[in-house]
């Protein structure tokens, strides 16, 4: 039966929270929450303290005897031939002394464990994101970028904060609850038995009133805050879009609809801890009411008096740990909906090893490292999908040759120029790069290889810093700064801007033109010094003049650079050492510009309307 419970807790979203932490971390957190119960003790002692005050208190007035447990108590604390004021004074001060110190240490304590979780989920947060790195392009854009980026901090932030360190409060307030009814079972068992079954059942019927709607809320925050992200950035970057079709009040509604909904959850996930408050403070008054009535019915004033002083300054203490216990179980419960994503992404990332650490130097010598590229029997069929996109490709680049992909939409270029960069794994064949795997080769020489997509992300920030994107600054010489500049045709434009290399390109490179954001990726490109370069319609956004500088630039790099270009304009191609035609995700032929166009009566016939 316990190994059953056990295995529960363990399968529980709960217990799934706690294995996020190492085994050193969950023996920390249980060291402090251990001190956390132990604390109860001194909560207890003080209550003690307070109740023989006041049964000393109405004895000294009436002039009469202290009871047994008084003269007891004032002997264990050798007060017992003092005065009655000195007396009262010491309890006094001894009784507020306690009470105050438990109440230092466990803020103390609940600060240190608050920013130590806090700590660990950045912690996490940042491990998780390296096991997500670490996986293919595939496996990535399975979830979308608002879904990934809210599981790997939001998510974990949930986790640490609002389950693990939630429920470190919600034992320490447990256990305080425990040893003060204890406390209260000695001075009176009837009392303490009725304290703790009203308080105790007040709570639990609030968790369960609550508990359900409280979940829902976490699962409906969750949802609506993705839902909010993803529409947001929907319409910032369909912006002319939107505009051309008329559609931006329709996610302006769409927006307000969603926020409109967001408020709502959060207004009432905000208000459900006061009904708890409320509902406690009703039953501390009812309950103060009914006690002080027995007492004077049964008892004489002095135990009265005593028993209901221990009852109130008990109570000061166990309703609000009640309330914090209530509020404690909502916020658990409100954050297992938003949890779980993140915990299925943790433990699906389990085995995953993290991406290696690097250092920061930009490495543009690349020595030893051998530009040939070979495919042998590669394919490659995405998840879901009925037909391969790649297959059976075997071809090998030499190195320093410049060599053109080709074919209609859809035929597998972008496919095999990933499968090239490492960035997806083929399910059959194998890919080298200078005699290694694709990965392998780029851990080994990194900047090697350097990737123009088509469409070039461009950060908010300055041209060097957009060029050397992923390095730190001082990490590197303008001087390969300008070179890059200047092979994609961009180092005159930069000249010629007032704060040169320091020159804002605005967000998604609002301050630039489509050109010279296309530029700039090619830049980037060859910041490194690559000895491999791949062009994934590179060139499609330039001017026929700027295309052919940068086309110039590419020649000259003939013979030192193996280049690997997509392209449409065939223009472009013309003068490569090699042109691979692609259908269908196979290659239909491969050869010179002239031996394809015999080769392929497609490809000659777009060579004609082209005037080729």
């Amino acid at each position: 039966m316990k190994q059953k419970l056990l295995n529960k807790f363990a399968h529980s979203t709960i217990g799934r929270a706690l294995r996020i932490l190492s085994t050193k971390d969950r023996l920390k957190v249980i060291h402090i929450v251990l001190i956390q119960v132990s604390l109860g003790v001194l909560d207890l002692l003080g209550i003690a303290v307070i109740g023989i005050l006041s049964a000393l208190a109405i004895t000294g007035i009436g002039s009469n005897k202290p009871g047994d447990r008084v003269l007891i108590a004032l002997r264990l604390l050798h007060l017992e031939n003092l005065t009655l004021q000195s007396q009262v004074s010491i309890l006094g001060c001894l009784g507020a002394a306690l009470l105050i110190v438990k109440t230092i240490i466990s803020v103390v304590l609940t600060r240190k464990i608050t920013f130590y979780l806090s700590r660990r989920g950045a912690i996490i947060s940042s491990q998780l994101t390296a096991k997500v790195l670490s996986q293919s392009l595939i496996e990535i854009q399975a979830t979308s970028l608002q879904q990934t980026l809210y599981l790997t901090t939001t998510g974990v932030d949930i986790i640490t904060m609002g389950i693990l360190n939630v429920l470190v409060l919600l034992i320490s307030d447990t256990s305080l609850l425990l040893i003060l009814s204890i406390g209260l079972f000695v001075v009176d068992p009837a009392i303490a038995f009725s304290s703790f079954l009203v308080f105790s059942l007040v709570a639990f019927a609030l968790y369960k009133l609550l508990a359900v709607r409280s979940r829902n809320l976490g699962m409906m925050q969750t949802k609506f805050l993705i839902e909010n992200s993803e529409r947001t950035i929907e319409v910032l970057t369909s912006y002319r879009e939107l505009v051309v079709r008329n559609r931006r009040s329709y996610y302006a509604r769409e927006i307000g609809k969603i926020r409109l909904n967001l408020a709502n959850t959060l207004a009432e996930k905000s208000f459900m801890p006061y009904i708890g408050k409320y509902v406690i403070e009703i039953t501390l008054v009812i309950g103060s009411l009914s006690i002080a009535a027995i007492q004077f019915m049964v008892n004489d004033a002095a135990h009265a008096v005593a028993v209901l002083s221990v009852f109130l300054v008990a109570s000061s203490r166990i309703s609000p740990a009640v309330l914090r216990m209530q509020q404690s179980s909502l916020a658990i419960k409100s954050s297992l909906g938003g949890a779980e994503p993140t915990l299925l992404l943790i433990e699906k990332l389990r085995n995953i090893i993290p991406i290696e650490d690097t250092d920061d130097r930009v490495h543009s010598d690349h020595l030893d490292f051998n530009g040939k590229i070979t495919l042998d029997s590669v394919s490659l069929k995405y998840p879901e999908k009925e037909f391969f996109a790649i297959r059976g490709v075997s071809i090998g680049i030499k190195p320093g040759k410049v060599v053109a992909l080709v074919g209609p939409s859809g035929a597998g270029k972008t496919s095999l120029v990933d499968l090239i960069l490492g960035v997806i794994n083929p399910n059959e064949g194998k890919i080298t790069i200078s005699e290694m795997s694709p990965i392998a080769a780029i851990q080994k020489w990194p900047g090697a290889i350097g990737y123009v997509p088509q469409n070039v992300t461009i950060i908010n920030g300055s041209i060097r810093q957009n060029i050397s994107m992923g390095f730190p600054p001082g990490s590197f010489d303008d001087k390969l700064v300008w070179d890059a500049l200047k092979v994609a045709s961009l180092d005159e434009f930069v000249m010629d801007l007032p704060e040169g290399l320091d020159s804002q390109t605005g967000d998604r490179g609002t301050q630039i033109s489509g050109g010279q954001r296309q530029r700039l990726g090619i830049a980037r490109a060859m910041f490194t010094k690559p000895k491999i370069l791949v062009l994934d319609e590179a060139t499609s956004a330039l001017d026929g003049e700027t295309e052919s500088n940068i086309s110039e630039s590419i020649k000259l790099l003939k013979g030192g650079v193996t280049v690997i270009m997509i392209a449409h304009r065939l223009s472009t191609v013309k003068h490569c050492d090699e042109v691979v035609y692609m259908e269908n995700g196979e290659i239909i032929s491969a050869g010179t510009f002239d031996e394809v166009r015999k080769q392929v009566p497609n490809f000659d016939k777009q060579a004609k309307l082209m005037g080729l």
